[in-house]
């Protein structure tokens, strides 16, 4: 085992850049996996800062509507002046102002078409909520309208109704978070693997193809069918370690997860991936023998494919062209698979055959490779002969 040992003397000069690489991935990905987690199950409402104009004289109708402001939000008092009302609302010290107009009550009564007027920050859900509080106390007062109640009952009946609330508990499980945030950890890996394994696998073979070693190797005691299965064979052990390092790290992160059926497709998924890497590794040290070159091809395809496939940017936020262009990389069927697999709900023969067709998808560019790389190997042989 001469050729495997020597293998691995050139590939641990490597092993700076894999923990570099590692160590960069598993910070990230604990960030990414902490992040949020204290407060998922955390509501609180922000009241949101309103004021009132009133330039009728106050009434039953106006008063009980001001003192459901104050109830539901932050009420700032302002003078009716067109300036200090917009200094206001630029300074952010009012997010919505309503203008209640003269004889409004009275036209509201008589049903007539009346408004109240309002300023607002531009594009503030502040704003939305604020315009939300007011439309529900003037419809429930619009219905009491059509009623025909009086006065006091109506605003006696709108406070009621107002201020009944519901008791809602928020009981949210925290798994499917976990899950998302393992596909996440395995959609990023997207970059890592390819970066780490390509550059590995294409530069230790570099190294034993370069022609001084390829001479003596010849001449040497080992046939040469037993040097090529020893070379595989490092090559297999290589890409398993690279891709068994990344599952323990996701054990450590999302050790519930990785212990579900989810964490086990996930796993299925990336070494899927994995083979698919080896072979396009091994593609690229047939057709291509300089270093820099393959250093650049490794950096280029891995932030490529990662960029347009969905690895750094969620594929339901992409463009649809762009989607159309990645579909042509092993990457995207990957992603889109671990996608599938944070949100599958039960585990039947209908949701899995999806998974299961992308697993294909990605054994059929590893299997085109493959078919590449024998092809490659033909037409050296044949011009050499």
């Amino acid at each position: 085992m001469t050729v495997f040992k020597n293998y691995f003397r050139v590939a641990k000069t490597f092993l700076p850049m894999i923990m570099i690489y590692t160590i960069i991935f598993a910070a990230i990905a604990t960030i990414t996996s902490t992040s949020g987690t204290q407060n998922d199950n955390v509501y609180q409402a922000n009241e949101t800062n309103i004021a009132l104009i009133n330039r009728e004289q106050d009434t039953k109708l106006t008063t009980a509507f001001l003192q459901y402001i104050k109830d539901n939000a932050h009420y700032v008092k302002l003078n009716d002046n067109e300036t200090e009302m917009r200094d206001a609302l630029f300074f952010r010290k009012v997010d919505y102002i309503m203008i209640i107009p003269q004889n409004f009550t009275k036209d509201f009564l008589n049903n007539q078409n009346v408004k109240i007027k309002t300023m607002e920050v531009p594009d503030s859900y502040t704003s939305i909520y604020s315009k939300t509080l007011m439309n529900r106390y003037l419809n429930t007062a619009q219905f009491y309208l059509k009623a025909d109640t009086s006065l006091d009952n109506m605003v006696n009946s709108i406070q009621k109704d107002l201020n009944t609330h519901c008791h809602i508990e928020m009981n949210a499980h925290d798994s499917n978070s976990q899950v998302e945030k393992a596909a996440s950890f395995y959609n990023f890996s997207n970059y890592t693997l390819q970066a780490i394994a390509i550059v590995v696998i294409a530069m230790v073979m570099l190294s034993f193809h370069e022609e001084k070693v390829k001479r003596r190797n010849l001449v040497s005691a080992v046939p040469y069918k037993s040097f090529n299965k020893q070379l595989l064979l490092a090559n297999i052990v290589t890409a398993l370690g690279i891709w068994l390092l990344y599952v323990m790290i996701s054990f450590i992160l999302y050790q519930e997860t990785m212990l579900s059926y989810h964490g086990l497709l996930l796993i299925a998924n990336s070494f899927v991936f994995m083979i698919y890497i080896l072979t396009f590794s091994f593609f690229l040290t047939t057709i291509i023998h300089q270093k820099k070159i393959i250093d650049g091809i490794s950096t280029v395809v891995g932030l490529g494919t990662s960029f347009i496939a969905g690895a750094f940017v969620p594929q339901q936020f992409l463009a649809d062209f762009v989607l159309n262009i990645a579909k042509f990389t092993p990457s995207y069927w990957y992603i889109s698979n671990n996608n599938k697999i944070a949100n599958i709900s039960s585990f039947s023969y209908e949701s899995l055959q999806p998974i299961m067709i992308n697993m294909a998808i990605i054994l059929g560019f590893a299997l085109l490779f493959y078919v590449l790389i024998q092809g490659a190997s033909y037409l050296k042989l044949k011009n050499n002969s």
